[in-house]
This record gives structure tokens, sequence and C-alpha cells, in this order.
């Protein structure tokens, strides 16, 4: 039961388990996309409509967007924030949720999508989850990064001051030179 998080930042997090094949997980920051692709058997359903789901704790699952039309090369849809892109002859459904939300939290699923009340799950659900405790860390490695910018500035600096030309100066005339100089 192996899990892993990517959180790269504060606010939603896509979180689950892989050892069950049921849910998967990543890390996203709020405001940024989320993008799936869910794998499907060629043989079995290029031509049916494929769907993003939301599932609910209670009731049927909420479709979200919908291919309407069953083209062999190409299908996509758009609802609001939700875009779907199925390619029939690569067997793959793309989706996009754009700009997450903290409202966004919750379970997600690819169907194909057989009837209203019917569907075939694709590939894993994606559960929507808040991260927690991340924006220390984002701020850590940030300073570290800008800290480790400057250290290496810095020493390019004295490198280049160090190689740069040399000013020659007169050499220095002694008051013995400069007497027997003037006769």
């Amino acid at each position: 039961m192996s899990q892993f998080l990517l959180c790269l930042g504060l606010l939603l997090c896509i979180t689950g388990l892989r050892a069950g094949g049921e849910e998967e997980e990543q890390c996203l920051l709020e405001g940024k996309n989320l993008t799936v692709t869910c794998p499907y058997n060629i043989m079995k359903y290029p031509f049916n409509l494929k769907a993003w789901q939301r599932v609910r704790s209670t009731g049927s699952p909420e479709t979200l967007v919908l291919t309407n039309t069953r083209n062999r090369d190409f299908n996509l849809a758009q609802a609001g924030r939700y875009f779907l892109e199925d390619y029939p002859t690569e067997a793959v459904v793309k989706v996009t949720m754009t700009g997450l939300q903290k409202q966004d939290v919750g379970l997600y699923q690819c169907v194909i999508y057989l009837s209203p009340d019917n569907g075939v799950v694709l590939h894993n659900r994606i559960r929507l989850v808040q991260c927690q405790g991340q924006s220390l860390m984002v701020i850590v490695l940030t300073c570290g990064f800008i800290l480790n910018k400057g250290l290496v500035f810095s020493v390019l600096f004295v490198l280049l001051c160090k190689a740069g030309p040399k000013v020659s100066q007169p050499p220095k005339v002694s008051e013995v030179q400069r007497a027997s100089e003037k006769q």
C-alpha cells in the first residue's frame, strides 16, 4: 500500500491509495489545473460517450461534463471549468479541471457513459483533498533556493573581480633617479 504526496504548496492535494487501484494521488496548488488521463478498452468502448463525474457520499454520481458525439477520431466537450477530450484511436480520455478551488474537494472518476444510471469507471478514481502544513516547506525551500543563488553569484563576482583587467601603474622612481634624469 504505497502512498505518495507531491505537495509543492498549501491547499489542494489529490490523495488516495495505489494498492487497490481505486484511487490515485497527486498534490496540486489551489488555482492550478488538474489533468487526468484515463485509458479504456479500444475493442469495447471506442464509440461510447465518455464523462467526468463527481462521486457523492450518497446518491448517484454527478456528471460534470459529457461528450455528445460518437466521432471515430476525436470528441471533446466542455462545461464550465471541466474539459474532456476523447481520443478513440488511442483509447484514451483526457480530462482537465481548471482553476482548482477549495470546494472541489471530493472524489472524481472518468466513466464510459452507457446510460444516465449506468457507467463503467475507467482507470483510478481521483480523490481531491486539502493539503495540510505544506506552506512552511515551500517557504523553507524557496528561501534555500534564493540563498543558494546569492552565494553562487557572490562567488562568481569575486572570481570575475580577480580575473578582471589589471591596471598598470608607472614604476616608482626614487629621488636619486629623478635627480639624475634632470641632469
